[in-house]
């Protein structure tokens, strides 16, 4: 038994490592036990293995109740899928209306592939996750939403997939449609029941979600109901069953209970949306970003009174023998019919159907679905089926036809009027408030317009964090009505359609630029995600559409750079054809690589390597990169200080350079230097991207005019540096020519309330001692020379426009991250008591 046991194990791990390099497809079981959810790469349904979160192997005939694809991740062998997460950003899929639910990975890839969604993810640093759910029509909204939140646990604590850094990367959840609803509520169950270690959600997302319901024509509802269960049509009795399903039921306003003959819309708290969901949209333990799809213009688009007529009839003379027609109204009074149908048969039957009540909500502002459209399809084509052109009706006697009668058969209506009608009303998708109730409870959502609404901060508005709409800033603002719901941008003649593809782009743009501010570390004025850094300025509007970033413009794709020359410090045999460099790192400050980008560093460029910090001797490093205009040094720009984590997994660093125009001219070298208590270093691939947006932030004033003596560290270039303090100053003692040490801030500053330096030293010291913030602009200033002495200390007065570079600096104002102090000569000693600004 035990070795059958180890056979059926290795083969099963055989199985599980087959997955595609590219994506790795899996499917969750989720049992109600934390214990025994399981994740398999095999389809379940039959007898299959399925590996539990403690890595034991299970078995299964059950159905799966997710499929998610992780598309391209991190390698991992010590995981049994080999795969790792880095950041995952997951996407769940929406509500898919059909018999069968025959919906895959591969469609909802290739539909976010038309806007390069997967690529744009991947390059910017997050692993894309699809999130499909077996059942979304005929399982309850909770109870997969439940699951959802059973999956977020699974992902963050398995040994099937790996998540290094799962409490620093966190989640980020994108739902669409109906994934939207699933993805907050379950997102909601999960971090309020997750321990303080568990993987956080960092942000969630929503495209086009009805958080306060969804419309389907209340004439639709009704024409659907006649034909399902007066008709007795099996087709519509099949499309029935689906829309008073669970999942799609508590969706929609407009009630769908089978044979009830009103189909009113219903907002009461006993329905799911306006009951227990909104403990989920209430929910501020992360922030929540809706985007909708629909207009805001303040009043609902203008529309036909009639969707469709239909009405056709099989006549032997002028009396009919059978008929069927339907009509379907956008009723604006309770007094007026949504709807009319009938069918008669001679002799058999003769049902009709004309309920009254306003439908006013088939027309609120908002993206649209070609429901009517639909119908009149379908129906037309079934009434031509039962009733054809050549319809003929034999009499018979002992089966020998006696009489053949001929019909007439005609079409006295065949129109369709108003194909298309509203789904997700703006409003919903808004999750708008209104005098502190539902917007969907109100007029407010017929006529809030974007004139003068606070998208990006909109307070009691909405229960979100920022909400965004078609507004005048949109692309398809000037369209007459809204666009279709969650439309292709590829027609089915495989043109691209522009309109789409350029506003599915201006709402990519706003959920990662929301993304990309949830990322910002405001202390330390950097991205958390550094590959963020040069796609996103971390204070801009989200709204203001020229700032969207090459990279959403270009599906994914970036303007990137190879080195032709570098040389590694540490390991004299690697260059610039090694794809990963491998080097023991001394302590202290080291230069260890020299880049050559050949001609001059294009402004606002971004220089990117990867790097992994192993064995370290102590818990931090700093990684900073020095711009010079020869291999050997010269005019250096010092850019800002990043950490480098200690968890012995590979991380992307970034630096922009400056982008004032010419602040280039005759840059072409990098050094990168690395700060620490020594470690085995790995880099990999560095690169300079071009197709960058320029970093306009003003930072931060400086907290303090006092710089020395001060908390600010200070930072030895050199093991042979050596410091000293006495009661009145601290001694600087360089042994090398050209070392130093600079006073790290800690972060960029802004000294702009200050135009001068003080800086107080012994007299006959410092004589061949240079000081600058950071970059040398007009010469490093000598504090050795035409200086006032004041009783054994010198007193030297520096205008800020000699010492700091301000074509290198953000917003080209006084700011620096460091003040730097370099020996101009070997065995140089600078005594400071104080440095100052004034």
């Amino acid at each position: 038994m035990n070795r059958l046991l180890k056979f059926t194990s290795a083969l099963a791990l055989s199985l599980f490592a087959s997955a595609s390099a590219s994506h790795l497809d899996a499917f969750f079981i989720n049992t109600g036990n934390e214990k025994t959810d399981c994740i398999s790469t095999m389809p379940t349904g039959g007898f299959g293995f399925c590996i539990e979160a403690q890595g034991k192997l299970s078995f299964t005939a059950r159905d799966a109740d997710v499929r998610i694809r992780i598309i391209g991740g991190i390698d991992d062998d010590a995981a049994i899928l080999k795969k790792a997460l880095s950041r995952p950003f997951l996407i769940i899929d929406g509500i898919h209306l059909s018999v069968d639910e025959e919906r895959t990975l591969d469609q909802l890839q290739e539909e976010t592939e038309q806007f390069g969604i997967p690529k744009i993810l991947t390059e910017l640093g997050y692993t894309p996750i699809l999130v499909q759910f077996s059942q979304t029509v005929h399982t309850s909204l909770q109870k997969n939403s439940q699951t959802f939140a059973a999956l977020l646990k699974f992902l963050g604590n398995n040994k099937a997939i790996s998540f290094p850094n799962k409490k620093e990367d966190g989640f980020i959840v994108l739902g669409i449609s109906q994934g939207g609803i699933i993805g907050r509520y379950g997102s909601y169950l999960y971090d309020t029941s997750r321990k303080a270690g568990d993987t956080p959600i960092r942000l969630y997302a929503s495209l086009d979600s009805p958080h306060q319901g969804a419309v389907m024509p209340r004439g639709l509802i009704s024409t659907i109901d006649f034909w399902a269960n007066k008709a007795g049509v099996a087709s519509a009795e099949a499309f029935n069953d689906l829309i008073t399903s669970p999942g799609a039921r508590d969706l929609l306003l407009y009630d769908t209970e089978a044979g009830n003959g009103t189909y009113e819309a219903k907002t009461d708290a006993g329905r799911f949306l306006f009951g227990e969901y909104r403990k989920a949209a209430n929910y501020k333990g992360f922030p929540a970003i809706l985007i909708a799809q629909g207009q805001l213009k303040g009043k609902s688009p203008k529309h036909a009174t009639t969707y469709f007529a239909l009405n056709r009839s099989a006549k032997r003379g002028s009396e009919p023998w059978g008929r069927a027609s339907s009509r379907m109204m956008a009723s604006e009074s309770k007094d007026s019919a949504f709807s009319h149908n009938h069918v008669y048969e001679f002799l058999s039957q003769d049902e009709t159907s004309t309920p009254k009540g306003n439908a006013k909500f088939d027309f609120v502002q908002g993206s649209t679905y070609p429901f009517a459209r639909t119908m009149y399809t379908s129906l037309r084509e079934g009434m031509k089926d039962a009733i054809p052109d050549d319809m003929k009706y034999d009499i018979k006697l002992f089966g020998a036809t006696l009489y053949t009668l001929n019909f007439k058969n005609s079409w006295e209506a065949d129109t369709l009027y108003q194909g298309s009608s509203t789904f997700i009303p703006t409003a919903s998708a808004m999750d708008l408030q209104c005098n502190g109730d539902l917007a969907m409870r109100s007029d407010c959502a017929f006529s809030k317009s974007y004139s003068g609404f606070p998208f990006e901060n909109p307070g009691k508005n909405s229960t979100a964090k920022a909400v965004y709409a078609v507004d005048a800033t949109h692309p398809r603002f000037e369209e007459a009505t809204s666009g279709r719901h969650i439309e292709p941008a590829v027609r089915s003649d495989g043109s691209i359609d522009r309109a789409v593809l350029e506003g599915m782009q201006a709402d990519v743009w706003r959920l990662l630029c929301e993304v990309a501010k949830a990322d910002y570390d405001s202390a330390n004025h950097e991205f958390r995600n550094m590959k963020l850094t040069g796609m996103f300025q971390p204070h801009t509007s989200c709204m203001d559409a020229p700032k969207m970033p090459e990279i959403i413009k270009n599906a994914g794709a970036l303007q990137t750079k190879k080195f032709g020359f570098i040389r590694y410090d540490y390991n004299d045999k690697a260059t610039e054809s090694d794809d990963e460099v491998k080097f023991t790192l001394p302590s202290g400050w080291q230069k260890v690589a020299t880049v050559d980008n050949a001609n001059d560093v294009p402004e606002g460029s971004v220089f990117e390597i990867g790097i992994k910090a192993e064995n370290s001797k102590g818990n931090w490093m700093k990684a900073e990169i020095l711009l010079t205009k020869r291999k050997d040094g010269g005019a250096q720009v010092q850019l800002e200080e990043v950490n480098v984590p200690q968890d012995g997994q590979f991380h992307t660093l970034r630096w922009q350079m400056p982008s004032v125009p010419g602040a280039m001219s005759n840059y072409r070298w990098f050094r990168l230097v690395l700060n620490s208590n020594g470690a085995t270093m790995t880099l990999t691939k560095p690169r300079l991207i071009t197709s960058t947006v320029a970093n306009l932030e003003k930072p931060s004033p400086i907290a303090t005019r006092t710089l020395f003596p001060s908390n600010y560290g200070i930072v030895k270039w050199s093991p042979t540096t050596s410091i000293t303090y006495n009661d009145k100053a601290a001694a600087f003692s360089f042994a090398e020519r050209y070392s130093g040490i600079h006073l790290d801030f800690g972060g960029t500053y802004s000294l702009d309330a200050y135009s001068e330096l003080k800086v107080e030293y012994r007299a006959g010291t410092c004589l061949h001692s240079e000081i600058y913030f950071g970059t040398a602009s007009k010469g490093k200033v000598n504090l050795g020379s035409n200086n006032s002495l004041q009783n054994e200390f010198v007193s030297k007065i520096l205008p800020l426009s000699q010492i700091v570079n301000t074509s290198v600096t953000a917003s080209n104002g006084y700011s620096a991250s460091r003040l730097t102090l370099q020996a101009m000569r070997a065995n140089e000693t600078c005594e400071i008591r104080s440095i100052t600004l004034q």
